[in-house]
């Protein structure tokens, strides 16, 4: 067992999600960054969608056994107290009696916490799943820098946006003002709608980029929901997603054809 002494910001057990149910009005959900989640898993040797840990600071856990665990995503202070420190990246085992801490994040907006075997949420602990029976990883993985720029696709309602919208997305930055489950939002360069009349509700996709009255873009992410209003200029490429759910309050961003 490991016992949640504090969930601290957006703290929860997440797994790969659900996709293929937004027939059914329901995203993805799981992790934000589904690649942050894989890596921690492969690197404690779980199967890379099982269940783990996802955390934008201030989670406090405490182990009851050995544990082996693995941090991927954001960089954060991580503390352990009683037990050996855990670096990114680096599968550890934390001792029975020991307490793990993540504080402040240095650079991104989520950290992922694998624990070999998975967990399972219970009220106010988590259940350890039995040992995969396969290696973990023998080298700490190497951290890639976060990118800058994101790649995306014209979107289904680009006629919508003023003509000049598609060059500025390509040549203006992007500040990042509030990330959440549901999407990123964006200030920078005013997008102008050419069309002012009201859109029919229809299919999202995450990763779409949607274009609000006031001009600033909001990026979709795993719980977006399923139909939406706002026109969809753009759509990030799949492999961008996780560097927008990275993405923390006050970077910059641009995007790349």
């Amino acid at each position: 067992m490991i016992r949640v002494v504090n969930w601290g910001v957006a703290g929860s057990v997440v797994d790969a999600g659900h996709a293929g149910r937004a027939w059914m009005g329901q995203s993805r959900g799981g992790a934000v960054d589904l690649a942050s989640l894989f890596l921690a898993n492969r690197l404690v040797g779980n199967p890379e969608a099982l269940a783990g840990i996802e955390s934008s600071g201030g989670l406090t856990v405490f182990f009851e056994e050995p544990t082996m665990v693995a941090i991927a995503g954001a960089v954060a202070d991580v503390r352990v107290v009683d037990g050996p420190p855990v670096g990114w990246g680096n599968p550890t085992v934390v001792p029975s009696g020991s307490t793990l801490r993540i504080g402040r994040l240095v650079d991104g907006a989520r950290v992922y916490i694998a624990v070999r075997g998975g967990v399972s949420a219970e009220p106010d602990a988590l259940v350890v799943g039995a040992d995969p029976l396969t290696p973990a990883a023998s080298q700490p993985a190497a951290r890639a820098a976060l990118p800058s720029s994101l790649r995306i696709w014209p979107g289904p309602r680009l006629d919508w946006a003023a003509d000049d919208t598609w060059s500025q997305l390509l040549g203006g930055t992007f500040t990042v003002t509030e990330t959440s489950r549901v999407g990123v939002r964006l200030t920078g360069p005013l997008l102008r709608r050419a069309r002012l009349d009201e859109l029919p509700s229809e299919g999202m996709v995450e990763g779409a980029v949607q274009l609000p009255p006031d001009g600033s873009p909001i990026i979709m992410l795993a719980d977006h929901p399923t139909t939406g209003g706002y026109p969809v200029i753009a759509v990030l490429d799949p492999a961008a997603i996780p560097a927008a759910a990275q993405a923390a309050v006050g970077v910059r961003l641009r995007f790349s054809r």
